[in-house]
């Protein structure tokens, strides 16, 4: 693995860096910005940053953040609402970036990941936004989310659903704020393995249903006028909603991109090569790897967290082990499934299986494939999320009425 490798095929259009893995981080930043604070601050970051070089990204969006809680403090002293709420969102999404390439283990990634929650907690106050924070109990510990709810008129709900990469605060931009203008509510929760999680022992599963209806079980108990439910999974949620959708009939339609029903096989086409290697040489190449791309090397130490391991290797092997395929037979909703180009080859396979599936038993399915020109060709679409959001919602409407 070398500056130009990468973990996973994410993207194909370079933006900044040459170094894949951060390439496609920077595209996500610059997705979430764009429903929020625009594009200038982590452009104004990354300028400052060197390629694959982690410790050059803390450095940068951290002092963004920093200014971006001065300039919030100053607005709200003076009463200027709608400039501290947006110097909020920036303070809260600039530490964000940072923690991408943070090691979990340090003691800065609890004061970033502390900061950003604050900072959120701040905008949506300023903006007046129907958000509350709620945790929800599950085995011995809980998990954060926040619930959007409207207001007490019955209405249609997206059970949001993240995945590898992903906090409660990223599923707010990707679903939350266009659920809100759109008339719908929301429940957007970080299951386990995702956000802070594992720093409760809560690590990623291999049965993530369980944690899906206890989401489920929340969102109907808090909103029990709840019309509809759709699920949507974005990368790994991919693999956990199609999980859900197979074992609960209470939701009534799938949105997944992509569609993942064998993560098993996801993880042996795309990690093949490095399990197939001897222990001591894997780990031999993974140092290497780190000393050549400090952005990588810290990725991976942070997904072993997130599985409960003590190496990425690890944490492959136990979803070889373990995972199972979700029956696509038991699956009876609508679905919609987003892909784009820049994808990797088996989300591709695995989508037309599933589409093959469901069409075949008569089950509705539309597949909408995103080009690069339409410049939504990204991994989740990060990169047109306005797009992705359109299209979402333009299919919920025909499924429920609306």
């Amino acid at each position: 693995m070398n500056k130009s490798k990468e973990i996973l095929a994410r993207h194909r259009t370079r933006i900044r860096f040459r170094g894949g893995d951060m390439d496609f981080v920077f595209s996500y930043m610059l997705g979430l910005a764009d429903q929020l604070t625009g594009h200038g601050p982590p452009f104004a970051a990354a300028a400052r940053v060197r390629d694959a070089k982690a410790s050059d990204w803390r450095r940068e969006f951290g002092r963004l953040a920093d200014r971006a809680r001065a300039h919030a403090a100053d607005a709200a002293t003076e009463g200027r609402r709608e400039e501290a709420r947006q110097w909020c969102l920036t303070d809260c999404y600039a530490n964000r970036a940072a923690l991408q390439f943070t090691d979990p283990a340090s003691t800065e990634f609890a004061e970033r990941w502390r900061r950003m929650e604050d900072a959120f907690a701040d905008a949506m106050r300023w903006w007046r936004a129907p958000v509350t924070a709620l945790e929800i109990p599950f085995d011995h510990a809980s998990l954060p989310g926040y619930l959007l709810r409207i207001d007490e008129e019955p209405r249609p709900a997206i059970l949001m659903i993240g995945g590898g990469d992903t906090s409660r605060e990223d599923l707010f931009v990707f679903v939350g704020l266009a659920a809100w203008q759109h008339g719908y509510n929301a429940i957007m929760v970080d299951l386990p393995g995702q956000g802070r999680t594992p720093a409760r022992g809560l690590t990623f599963a291999v049965d993530m249903e369980r944690p899906i209806r206890a989401v489920l079980d929340r969102l109907l108990g808090e909103i029990p006028s709840t019309t509809h439910v759709a699920a949507y999974g974005v990368s790994g949620g991919g693999y956990f909603s199609c999980q859900a959708v197979a074992t609960d009939p209470r939701i009534d339609a799938w949105i997944a991109a992509t569609p993942i029903h064998d993560v098993a096989e996801l993880f042996r086409q795309e990690f093949g090569a490095a399990l197939r290697a001897p222990g001591p040489l894997t780990r031999l190449l993974l140092a290497l790897a780190g000393r050549v791309n400090e952005a990588a090397e810290v990725n991976l130490r942070r997904y072993a967290w997130q599985f409960g391991t003590t190496d990425f290797v690890g944490a492959v092997r136990e979803v070889l082990a373990q995972a199972r395929p979700v029956d696509l037979d038991r699956i009876g909703c609508p679905a919609l499934f987003l892909v784009g180009e820049g994808e990797g080859r088996e989300l591709h396979r695995q989508l037309a299986e599933a589409e093959a599936n469901l069409t075949a038993r008569g089950v509705p399915v539309t597949v909408r494939r995103f080009a690069a020109a339409d410049g939504a060709d990204a991994h989740c679409q990060v990169n047109n999320l306005r797009l992705a959001h359109a299209v979402i919602f333009d299919w919920l409407g025909e499924q429920f009425g609306r």
